[in-house]
């Protein structure tokens, strides 16, 4: 073997090595806080359901936490200017703090909907530290979509446990124990986030409102612009399923255990999703593999449209689940290759505040079409179709559909 050779080889896996353990707490940290948030999804609304009997105001009271998304764009431009990895775990102990006053105040839901809002600002800086701003920052190129996955699935995991063990606790004890233990949960993220290595950043002299500029301009490039409008659309269709069919399901007078448990078998499918991403259609543009993973997950979403029996409900969810997994790595790996990386926090922002801020919406849309009598599932029906076409519109006018022939198969 050539000199040259050996000492790259010799250089990847010293490389690899030194970000096993990153990786690691990467993975720990993220499942830690995922299982608070999905834990927080079953408790917060079925403890506002059961205060005031009102199927609106528990779906309503959640949303809030979303509602956060709107200044995620300012977030973003402190998460580039500061320690990366402090900041990471500061937005988690912000977190458990405010649910910590949410479980003291749970019989006042307007308390608890302000401080839902206030932890969605740490919610948003931990979800743009971990996978925009961390992995981009402290793993190499080549393994980047591997890690992506590892971090996704464990998500997806995660968010069964969240459930589970929401539920579980909730049914045995109350909703104010379960919600201070989700407090716990987040302290705990927090301080294994310190293990991380330092991440030092450039100083700026630029201003808040020149890097406010150069992330909204992102949205300018067809890349970016194309992918941003058809995910905000299809979340405000999807985005706020999950807590609408734990609401429902409550308003039914399911078991809180069977509720989780229906959820949980679901997300547990979604995590094998995110797990397969990389291994997925490799062959096809991701332009195309996003395509087609939105299509199925709209089609699992079709199922639940009818209100079917829990069994069907199972199955439509976690078709809409894996499919989601799929989708989300495809289209994380496809902004980790677009977006520079000094950059990553403020446009991965900007992008986060449409798409991840269209969840909030999706449950407020499926709160008034409840509270005003009007067909539940229609809008978000007519949104999801609209998502898929400006996506296949991209698709096809940016020449990726060519990887597909006219029988939907890749092409030799």
């Amino acid at each position: 073997m050539p000199e040259s050779s050996r000492d790259t080889d010799t250089a990847a896996t010293g490389q690899e090595a030194a970000e096993r353990p990153v990786v690691r707490v990467l993975v720990g940290t993220s499942v830690i806080g995922k299982i608070a948030d999905y834990g927080l999804m079953l408790v917060a609304p079925l403890a506002v359901l059961s205060a005031t009997g009102s199927v609106a105001d528990a779906i309503l009271t959640y949303a809030f936490r979303g509602i956060a998304y709107a200044i995620s764009p300012v977030i973003g431009v402190y998460l580039d200017r500061y320690e990366r990895r402090g900041m990471f775990a500061a937005a988690q102990v912000q977190q458990a703090v405010c649910v910590a006053i949410a479980a003291i105040f749970l019989d006042h839901e307007w308390v608890v909907a302000g401080a839902l809002f206030l932890s969605g600002l740490g919610g948003v800086a931990a979800s743009l530290s971990s996978q925009f701003v961390l992995i981009p920052e402290l793993i190499r190129p080549g393994n980047r979509a591997q890690v992506v996955a590892r971090v996704s699935s464990s998500i997806e995991f995660a968010k069964v446990l969240g459930f589970l063990c929401g539920g579980v606790v909730l049914a045995v004890l109350d909703a104010k124990v379960a919600a201070l233990g989700i407090a716990v949960l987040y302290a705990g993220a927090g301080v294994w986030a310190m293990r991380l290595p330092r991440v030092p950043v450039e100083p700026t002299d630029t201003s808040l409102r020149d890097d406010l500029t150069l992330g909204f301009r992102w949205l300018a490039k067809p890349e970016i612009g194309w992918l941003v409008l058809s995910m905000a659309v299809a979340n405000l269709a999807l985005g706020g399923l999950g807590s609408v069919l734990v609401t429902l399901l409550g308003d039914r007078g399911t078991n809180p255990t069977v509720i989780s448990v229906t959820l949980a078998i679901g997300l547990f499918i979604g995590a094998w999703g995110a797990r397969l991403a990389p291994g997925a259609f490799p062959a096809w543009s991701l332009q195309a593999r996003i395509l087609l993973f939105q299509a199925v997950a709209a089609a699992g979403f079709g199922v639940l449209v009818l209100d079917p029996p829990i069994w069907v409900i199972v199955l439509a969810w976690s078709v809409n689940s894996f499919a989601l997994g799929l989708s989300n790595v495809v289209s994380i790996t496809y902004r980790q290759e677009t977006i520079p990386v000094h950059l990553s926090g403020r446009i991965n922002s900007v992008i986060r505040m449409f798409i991840a801020g269209a969840v909030p919406l999706s449950g407020m849309t499926y709160a008034l079409a409840e509270m005003r009598g009007w067909w539940l599932w229609g809008p978000a029906v007519v949104l999801e179709v609209a998502a898929l076409l400006i996506w296949l519109f991209y698709t096809v006018r940016s020449g990726d559909g060519r990887q597909l022939t006219a029988e939907g198969a890749p092409d030799a």
